[in-house]
Parts: C-alpha cells; sequence; structure tokens
C-alpha cells in the first residue's frame, strides 16, 4: 500500500496582533479572561480557606 504526499500547503495563520498575540482586540475575549481570572482566584481563596480550617480542627 502506498502513501500519496499531501500537496496541499498548510496555510500561515496570521495572528491579529503579531506584537502581543496575547492581548486581543475583540472586547469579549478581554471579559472572558477575566471571568477566568476571577474564577480561578476564587477557587483558590476557597482551598486557602479550606486548609486553614483544617489546620484549627
Amino acid at each position: 500500500m502506498e502513501t500519496k504526499k499531501k500537496t496541499v500547503k498548510e496555510e500561515e495563520k496570521e495572528w491579529q496582533n503579531p506584537v502581543e498575540p496575547a492581548k486581543t482586540t475583540d472586547p469579549r475575549d478581554q471579559e472572558q479572561i477575566l471571568r477566568q481570572y476571577n474564577e480561578a482566584k476564587r477557587r483558590k481563596d476557597n482551598l486557602t480557606e479550606n486548609q486553614e480550617t483544617e489546620k484549627e480542627d
């Protein structure tokens, strides 16, 4: 069985902001990042509270 060579080249992806790809121009992306940050912070705070109460018991 022979394999066929792929003749289609993958196109290069273009960044919206090549200098800072993490900085998006879409405000929805910024809102989502903020929500994810707040959720991660809430979970971390919740974990540290649980550890403190276990130490006191």
